[in-house]
């Protein structure tokens, strides 16, 4: 039986979608306990707040409205994202009935869309091998796979309709051009571009930026610019009423941007030759290695992208226009510091695979194109090419990948099984606007954790400070929390003897709720 083409592309896609899905799942298929930073704290609390009181989210409860109640500027208390994103997490949690195993899995889906939305794009407008290709490169991309890991849960979904965003409104503008008037395509352009906002509004000005310099760069191709009042208003009608539906985030938004643009503006010019940033400008927020070319994309990917650069620019395709747009556009968001707006600057970084992978990709495959030769030794010499570059990409960019996600959040960077269990009873048993205070976890970041599953508001102290008011004072808070898990494991038995004799010395008269694991709850 012959297999057709379409067919065994399809197949081919299929299974390296899969294999991203087993790669980007790896910190969570021998451990299935939450991990993550501070981000990925926030959304999880979130969507089970929506899931356990079976209810969506406005009005923030006690335990997250402590750290995230004055985030929303329009109305404080309230939640300062739009809903749906945590939503889809919510309903997998009642479809999965369990916490945790159901958001991570459906988030590994949802970050690496992206792969989805740039093969397709890819696919469309050069073919099936520059956009499998491209596939596996991004597969491979710390700066995709890091702010997963991390918590930078919305924006990575968001991210995957910038491709189609571009797409449906290039396909708008060729066909305007063409006259051959395809509505459809500014309709769609409107509802990703909505949806975007809806997911994470960062990546939402990147689709907008990226809108404007497509549209510029088209209308000098092209010499004319396509304007339909019907279509624009209905565009404008689709953005709007879809945005109306949740004000109290969409007025946040607005306001911050309104906040924002009035910033300082960057006057340091060598800035304009350069892609990246000083890792010393966000020292603490993510590591060094971030902001290195080489360890994000691979120095082999370098003089492929300059070279499909050029060949895009001398050959001037409609299709070149598209990418060259994009990472024009990409640019543009990378030095928005000169015009005064700094707000997650460094971030934006993370799209930067999305446009290299293809343009890598590209400029390897132009090679078949500059020696003459018979179509039939070109298209050999392109393929040779191709196996080339799966060679690269997985000996050096999968080879690095691998071991980064099997061995994120190893040991004490996740919160261990007993404070997890111990969360959940506190959950079930005390009244979610009672505080609790804990003492003895190692790490603050584990504290935090805690406080999301228990879904109370938790305070943490690294040590024990009878001389600090603070301290003191809550020790009269509703629960005390002495874990001693982290310094068994550790075998550290100074801490294990100081935490006895705060015990006996201190909570001697306090009740006595839980004792399990190496975890002792108390009552005043």
């Amino acid at each position: 039986m012959k297999i057709s083409r379409k067919y065994a592309e399809i197949v081919i896609f299929v299974a390296l979608y899969l294999t991203a899905i087993y790669l980007w799942t790896q910190p969570i298929q021998d451990n299935t306990l939450p991990y993550g930073e501070f981000d990925a704290i926030s959304h999880i609390q979130i969507a089970d707040y929506m899931s356990q009181s079976d209810k969506s989210l406005v009005y923030l409860p006690p335990y997250i409205d402590l750290r995230y109640g004055d985030d929303n500027d329009y109305r404080p208390h309230t939640l300062w994202y739009h809903p749906p994103f945590h939503t889809n997490f919510a309903i997998m949690q009642i479809i999965g009935n369990e916490r945790i195993v159901p958001i991570y899995l459906t988030n590994a889906i949802f970050a690496t869309a992206i792969i989805i939305s740039v093969y397709f794009v890819i696919r469309r407008l050069f073919g099936f091998v520059p956009a499998i290709l491209s596939a596996l490169l991004i597969m491979f991309s710390p700066r995709d796979f890091m702010p997963f890991l991390w918590g930078q849960w919305p924006e990575r979904l968001a991210y995957a309709f910038i491709p189609l965003i571009l797409y449906c409104f290039y396909m708008y503008y060729t066909a305007y051009s063409d006259n051959n008037n395809k509505p459809i395509y500014i309709y769609l352009t409107a509802l990703f571009l909505a949806i975007n906002m809806l997911i994470h509004p960062l990546v939402f000005f990147h689709s907008v930026f990226g809108l404007i310099v497509l549209a510029i760069f088209l209308a000098i191709k092209e010499k004319k610019f396509p304007f339909n009042f019907k279509h624009i208003s209905i565009s404008a009608i689709i953005i709007i009423v879809m945005l109306a539906i949740f004000p109290l985030q969409t007025g946040n938004v607005i306001n911050h941007f309104l906040q924002e643009s009035g910033g300082q503006t960057n006057s340091d010019f060598s800035r304009i030759f350069k892609w990246s940033f000083e890792p010393e400008r966000f020292e603490g927020s993510v590591p060094a290695s971030y902001f290195s070319f080489k360890e994000m994309h691979g120095l082999w990917t370098m003089p492929f992208i300059a070279l499909g650069i050029l060949f895009l620019a001398f050959r001037r395709e409609r299709r070149d226009i598209f990418l060259l747009a994009w990472i024009v556009s990409l640019y543009l968001v990378l030095h928005r510091d000169f015009f005064g707006s700094m707000i997650f600057l460094h971030r934006s970084l993370s799209a930067s695979a999305h446009i290299f992978a293809p343009l890598t990709v590209i400029g390897m495959l132009s090679l078949s194109s500059i020696v003459k030769l018979p179509k039939n030794y070109n298209t050999y010499i392109k393929y040779a090419l191709a196996i080339v570059f799966i060679f690269l990409a997985i000996s050096i960019n999968g080879k690095s990948a691998y071991p980064i996600l099997k061995n994120a959040y190893s040991g004490l960077s996740k919160m261990n099984s007993a404070q997890f269990e111990v969360s959940e009873w506190l959950m079930k048993n005390t009244e979610i606007d009672e505080n609790a205070t804990i003492i003895g976890s190692l790490i603050f970041k584990r504290s935090r954790w805690m406080a999301a599953i228990s879904q109370r508001p938790f305070n943490y102290f690294s040590t024990i400070s009878l001389d600090d008011e603070k301290f003191l004072e809550h020790l009269n808070k509703d629960y005390f929390i002495v874990d001693y898990s982290d310094f068994i494991l550790l075998n550290n038995k100074n801490a294990i003897a100081q935490l006895q004799a705060f015990e006996a010395q201190i909570l001697a008269n306090y009740t006595l709720l839980y004792n399990k694991n190496n975890i002792i709850v108390y009552k005043k």
